[in-house]
């Protein structure tokens, strides 16, 4: 697939930055970024404020007025916390749901279907039954924030039967990597737990586990996140589905926090958080050629010497 330019949603997040430090540095492509800083960070991206292949614009998805230009749309921007979503409930789905759809009547009214590769989540199987889970297990969404996703990869679904929609939808275990906690965001008790947990290790405090910490996770680093948005963008055929994107193991909360070291204690387990992540990355290795490439106990290493 020919791209030269590319449109990034949320580019100042955790998942967003870092997917423009992979782009910028493995292809030539123009790259436009738009974040509307709610829970984004311009530090994020400030690495990259005089490269003239990028350009910044701090607006929302709801402010564009066109993606004629893009050959592809990479589309990340979202609140994605699962529990302020049971209590934020319509700014979630402002956020997440009504944001995505405007990008989507933005292809039929302007008749440009752009490749959307869009930043799905493993939390729309809930607990699964078949562990690995694979793309065929059923949907069980337990918050808001897992339903509004999933949401969103149905209305891809259904206008695809009526419109040349061009889509991938990439389905994020639990992302960890540079980036992944910010201090100042006020949904930062709901960051990535390896983020969380190196942080209060690096200020000397308590690591506090939920539950028992018996809860496994498949814990991905966000460098193959990237990469996977990166060869569902270059596909040279229009695929129209979803894909698992994890490291295809599991690592218990109480385990990670042994790993990382320090005092732990234990708090009261979150509802509407699945008992088990592991994905089955059978169909991603086979179609996108992707396989997880980085270490979460080097990584660890690295950021607690």
């Amino acid at each position: 697939m020919a791209i030269s330019k590319v449109l990034i949603t949320g580019v100042a997040g955790f998942i967003g930055s870092n997917l423009l430090d992979y782009l910028l540095e493995n292809t030539d492509w123009q790259i436009d970024g738009i974040d509307n800083l709610v829970t984004g960070n311009r530090k994020n991206i400030a690495a990259h404020a005089d490269n003239k292949r990028f350009s910044f614009t701090a607006h929302s998805c709801a402010e564009l007025r066109s993606l004629k230009s893009y050959h592809c749309v990479f589309h990340l921007a979202a609140l994605p916390r699962i529990q302020p979503s049971f209590e934020l409930v319509n700014e979630h789905i402002k956020a997440n749901l009504n944001e995505a759809v405007h990008l989507l009547e933005l292809m039929i009214r302007e008749e440009h279907f752009p490749r959307l590769v869009y930043s799905s989540s493993s939390a729309i199987y809930g607990t699964p039954k078949t562990i690995p889970t694979p793309e065929t297990e059923a949907i069980d969404c337990l918050s808001p924030y897992a339903f509004q996703k999933y949401e969103v990869e149905k209305y891809i679904e259904l206008l695809a039967t009526r419109y040349p929609f061009d889509y991938v939808n990439l389905r994020y275990f639990n992302p960890y990597g540079p980036r992944s906690y910010n201090p100042d965001n006020k949904f930062n008790a709901y960051s990535s737990v390896v983020g969380i947990f190196l942080y209060r290790h690096q200020q000397g405090q308590k690591l506090l586990v939920t539950g028992d910490g018996s809860q496994q996770r498949d814990f991905i680093h966000v460098y193959d996140l990237a990469k996977a948005n990166y060869l569902a963008a270059i596909h040279p055929l229009k695929i129209n589905t979803a894909f698992n994107i994890g490291k295809g193991s599991t690592t218990s909360v109480l385990a990670l926090a042994q790993m990382i070291g320090g005092e732990y204690e234990f708090i009261p387990k979150r509802e509407g958080e699945a008992e088990i992540t592991f994905a089955d990355t059978t169909k991603a290795k086979k179609i996108l050629g992707w396989e997880p490439e980085r270490s979460m106990k080097e990584y660890i290493e690295q950021q607690t010497l």
